[in-house]
């Protein structure tokens, strides 16, 4: 291979990389949020769009994911979409079909009665959703404006490891909830999610 046919292969691989990166980096902060039909354990779909006028809060959960397991035992999600009932609450399943951790939709029904879940939860088992808003963790979170933009992504609160009592950990989710009710932007509008990998 010649100099010059060596720098334009480089150049051309970089340039691939480049949009795979961008192609893999999700919705930023304000950018309208991907749209998408999926439907829930009952077989009933949902979209974004019908939800088009109100806050919504994503979730992406694997019930065999210790982080999903101790935020559903300790009624994180729960009690905060209790406690916003003017909010849209829909939990994202991308776990693939096939692997270890995919529960039918009886199984994840058992599994939302015994934690107490009562909010929709879509499967997403292809992973076209979770890779269009890069979701990367269970839980991964998202806030989308009553207009479909994302306000805020990333973890749900300030303790990963789970030993910090509840009054003492900062919601990040529940901060920008309050902020959409002022009218403020979220601070932080985006933190680094924390727990499994989502199981593409």
């Amino acid at each position: 291979m010649t100099r010059r046919a060596a720098i334009i292969a480089f150049t051309l691989l970089v340039l691939a990389s480049a949009a795979c990166n961008r192609a893999a980096a999700g919705p930023a902060i304000g950018d309208p949020a991907p749209a998408f039909k999926l439907v829930d354990l009952d077989g009933k779909e949902h979209s974004l769009e019908q939800h088009r006028g109100k806050v919504v809060v994503l979730e992406w959960i694997n019930p065999n994911c210790p982080f999903s397991v101790r935020h559903a035992q300790e009624k994180t999600m729960v009690g905060l979409e209790r406690q916003n009932p003017e909010v849209v609450w829909l939990a994202v399943n991308s776990t693939r079909r096939g692997h270890r951790d995919y529960l039918q939709p009886a199984e994840h029904q058992a599994y939302n009665a015994k934690q107490g879940i009562d909010y929709p939860v879509l499967y997403d088992s292809a992973g076209d959703v979770g890779h269009a808003y890069d979701a990367r963790t269970t839980p991964h979170m998202f806030v989308l404006d009553p207009t479909g933009r994302v306000v805020y992504q990333g973890a749900i609160d300030d303790d990963p490891s789970g030993g910090k009592q509840s009054a003492q950990r900062t919601n990040y989710v529940s901060r920008a909830l309050a902020a959409q009710r002022d009218g403020r932007t979220a601070e932080p509008a985006s933190t680094k999610p924390y727990g499994c990998s989502v199981k593409y």
